[in-house]
This record gives structure tokens, sequence and C-alpha cells, in this order.
């Protein structure tokens, strides 16, 4: 039997496929950025239902429990709703949206940070850290919001920064030493968590340009985009593998997209900072990547669905 005929069972209705929202709501803004006509407005009316999925499946299934140890698939819909505010605010051209979701989202991704961090279960995995890089991205839209409402969100925005680089980084560097000394292995059906790191190195690149000054932002920038070249081929290798192999549906396929759309806000933010227009054209390059992998991830939904229907 191969990896796509055999039965997935997937997460039901809720959190644990925020990462589909996050992906597209990341995808909506980019291609307004880089003035892609329509995309973005069919996109965000995607999210807007991926979201509405999202609360409905929860409030009748109130699967995962807001008090579970793993924080995961919380710290995923944070991001999620913050996402959706950007994209929101730069199709409307009108920043009340992202001050609204920033509201939400925020508190949201400092609580499920900080209970996170009470403990790990099970062995070491890149979704440990999902709901610890979600005050990262929190200090991105925080920092953008400071432009038209004042300091204390370039403060808090500084301080949910600082805050996620702490946590996080100690526990992504024991996940790929696990992966490297052969303890952690990432089943094709998740292969895009194998993404998941990059979202801090993309995220944490496009906050840096907006709340510090400009050398430290270049300095900053250049070095985790430079190491995350390296972390970008080992997350490509394995996607792309498991693509091939058209592995088992799960909610881990969306992995692949909101990182990947980090990478290239936080190169083009990073071009505008140090003037260097060739990066313009690695973000374009990078949206390209992000549209591949939200369409595969399309796909191989609509696969999955059409399996499903076979068996029914």
């Amino acid at each position: 039997m191969t990896n796509s005929s055999r039965r997935d069972v997937l997460a039901p209705a809720g959190p644990a496929w925020a990462g589909s929202l996050m992906g597209t709501s990341i995808f909506a803004t980019l291609a307004h950025i880089h003035d892609v006509p329509m995309v973005p407005e069919l996109l965000l009316i995607v999210a807007v239902s991926i979201l509405g999925f999202i609360v409905v499946g929860w409030l009748r299934l109130r699967n995962p429990p807001f008090h579970s140890k793993l924080m995961a698939p919380w710290g995923m819909l944070s991001m999620g709703i913050m996402a959706l505010g950007s994209s929101a605010s730069s199709v409307f051209n009108d920043s009340a949206w992202q001050r609204a979701t920033w509201w939400i989202g925020a508190p949201l991704a400092i609580y499920v940070s900080l209970r996170q961090l009470r403990g790990f279960e099970g062995e070491p995995t890149f979704q440990w850290g999902l709901a610890l890089v979600a005050p990262m991205v929190a200090a991105t839209s925080g920092a953008q919001l400071s432009v038209d409402y004042g300091t204390r969100y370039h403060v808090c925005a500084q301080v949910f920064f600082c805050m996620a680089l702490i946590t996080v980084l100690p526990i992504f560097v024991r996940c790929y030493v696990a992966l490297f000394s052969g303890i952690m292995r990432i089943p094709d059906s998740i292969a895009g968590t194998a993404w998941i790191p990059l979202g801090l190195v993309g995220q944490s690149t496009a906050a840096a340009q907006l709340l510090f000054n400009r050398t430290f932002a270049v300095a900053y920038g250049t070095t985790v985009l430079i190491v995350g070249l390296f972390l970008a081929a080992i997350a490509l290798r394995r996607f792309t593998r498991a693509v091939i192999r058209w592995a088992g549906y799960s909610p881990g396929w969306w992995g692949a997209t909101f990182p990947v759309g980090t990478l290239s806000l936080g190169t083009h933010s990073l071009g505008d900072t140090a003037d260097a227009q060739w990066l313009y054209a690695v973000s374009a390059g990078l949206l390209c990547l992000l549209a591949v992998h939200w369409c595969v991830c399309v796909a191989r939904f609509g696969w999955w669905a059409r399996e499903l229907a076979v068996r029914i």
C-alpha cells in the first residue's frame, strides 16, 4: 500500500489547521507587496474562510483543549490571526484591521509561549517551537503598528522580540542536535515542519528592520539569513522528498508555507533597510516558492478529499 492510498487520520477542525491560515494570510500580504493583481484579494477570502472553519470546528469539538500541555496549535492560531490582520490591512490600506487582530493574537501568543515553557512532551520536534516563536510575529506586527499608533507598540514589540529569541533558540538548537544525531526523525507526512525554524529566521529579520537602528538591523538580518540558507536546504530536501512520495496528508504539510513567507518578507525588509535592490528579487523568488508550496498543499488536500469520497 502506498503512502497516498493509505487512510490518513487527520486532526479535527480547529487550531491544528491554523498553519493553513498562516500560510494563506502571509501569501496574500506578499502578493500585495509584490503587486500581484487579484491574488491578494482572493487569498484573503480564502484565509477568512479558513479562520471560520477553525473557530466553528473548535467550538463544536473543543480539540485540542486550551489547557493542553502542547500549545503548538494555539501558537499557530495566534500567529494566524495576526497574519490575517496584517494581510487585510495591506489589501485595504487600513491599519485598523492589523491593530484589532494584534490585540487578540499578541496576548494569546504571550500566554501560549509562557505555558509551553512549563514543559515539553515526548521527543524533540520542531513543533515545540511553534508556541515560542509566536511572540516574534507579535513583534513584527507591533513594530508596524507603532508607525500609526505610537511608541507603546514599539516598546512591546522589542520585548516580544527578545522574549522569542531567548526562549526559542535553545529549543531549535536542541532539535537540530537531535536531528543530526539521528535521535529526531521527521516522518514524510509532517515533513513541512522542517521549515518551522525558518519562520524565526525570516520573521526576526523583518522585525529587526523595524525595531532597531540600521547598523544592527542589517548586521542581524544578514547573519541570520546566511544561517538560514543552510537550514532552508535541509528543509527543502525533506519536504521535496515528501512531495515526490506524495506522503500521507496531515496539517504538517502547511508547515512549509508560512516560514517561506517570512523569509520573503524578511529579505524584502532587509532590502529596504540596506537599500539593496537585488534583495527584492530574492524576495520575489521566495514568494514564487511560497506559491508552489501553497499550491502543493492545496493539491494534496484535494487528493485526500477525493480518496475520502471514493471510500465513502
